[in-house]
């Protein structure tokens, strides 16, 4: 019984130095620690943007304070390295203890430079808006390979790598350059022969029909203007054919488009060949952006008789089109 009794005694003995240890211990927290704490000076946290992370762990530590564990990423168009932003921003009061977060930067995001070239210039815009890019300068030539207000080239190039927002130059085609020459007589020529002739110099031609008594059918009676007078790119001439009209004696426009690849961000080479009654030729030589539509009745080609149309694409042949 005795030793029952002695051993409550030393555990209610030990209970009470223990009561009185946390006791103490929560004096002083109460006392010291959390005073110390409370009174904890306040630092004015210094400015670190545009600094490096060694260089603004030093600017902090010179100043009592240290940086946030975790480290933040951003895209931004300042170097690599540098620091953008920084929590609780510069001239904040805070104490000593409490970390600074940092977000350093992974430099600008680059994008590749679509294709333009080959398009229309309000295509080419709404192209390089979409991708992120602005326009900048728009330079016009003539151009004997490009229609109208189509883009010849781009600068920066093509798939290149730049910064969203980064400016484009476009070169933009006036169309043929005016050329001056000087009509030949067509009087007696066949209405195929005159029409390709004149086509080719760049000039537009308008028929018409009537009965000749000594001119064959499908010979051309007249034309205005007469011959010898000087003409230039782009001017229209009246041609009067001898008989009906017959698609044998003018030809016709040849109804023909092509989608060019969309595989890829660059320019595609595109070479159509004609070949027909009155020969064979190139009509389209040139590159075109991914996608771009060549309308071969736009551009005014035209045929005679059965008609095939070759079409390669960077040097790769695709199936014919036959016309009757």
């Amino acid at each position: 019984m005795n030793s029952l009794i002695n051993t409550l005694f030393a555990v209610v003995k030990f209970s009470l130095y223990l009561l009185i240890l946390f006791g103490i211990i929560g004096v002083l927290i109460i006392f010291v620690v959390i005073p110390k704490w409370v009174r904890t000076e306040e630092v004015l946290v210094p400015n670190i943007t545009g600094k490096t992370y060694y260089e603004a762990v030093r600017i902090l530590d010179n100043e009592g304070l240290r940086p946030a564990k975790e480290i933040r990423e951003a895209s931004s168009d300042a170097p690599k390295g540098e620091i953008v932003a920084q929590d609780p921003v510069a001239n904040f009061r805070i104490k000593s203890y409490q970390p600074v977060t940092i977000t350093v930067s992974i430099g600008a995001e680059l994008a590749p430079v679509p294709s333009v070239i080959g398009k229309s210039k309000d295509a080419a815009f709404e192209t390089l808006t979409t991708a992120g890019f602005r326009r900048n300068r728009v330079a016009e030539v003539h151009s004997e390979a490009y229609l109208q207000d189509t883009v010849i080239a781009q600068t920066p190039p093509e798939g290149g790598g730049q910064r969203r927002g980064s400016s484009i130059n476009l070169l933009v085609s006036l169309g043929p350059t005016p050329q001056s020459m000087q009509l030949p007589n067509f009087q007696g020529q066949t209405a195929t022969d005159a029409l390709v002739a004149l086509e080719a110099a760049g000039l537009n031609v308008e028929t018409e029909y009537s009965s000749h008594p000594k001119i064959p059918e499908g010979a051309i009676i007249a034309h205005k203007p007469a011959d010898g007078v000087i003409v230039k790119t782009g001017d229209l001439i009246l041609l009067e054919i001898s008989g009906q009209e017959s698609p044998e004696n003018i030809g016709r426009l040849l109804p023909f488009e092509h989608s060019v690849s969309e595989e890829g961000t660059l320019s595609h080479h595109v070479k159509i060949v004609i070949i027909d009654d009155s020969g064979q030729r190139v009509v389209i030589d040139q590159r075109y952006a991914p996608g771009e539509l060549i309308d071969l009745e736009r551009k005014g080609v035209r045929v005679f008789g059965k008609t095939r149309v070759i079409v390669y694409e960077n040097g790769e042949k695709l199936p014919e089109t036959v016309y009757k």
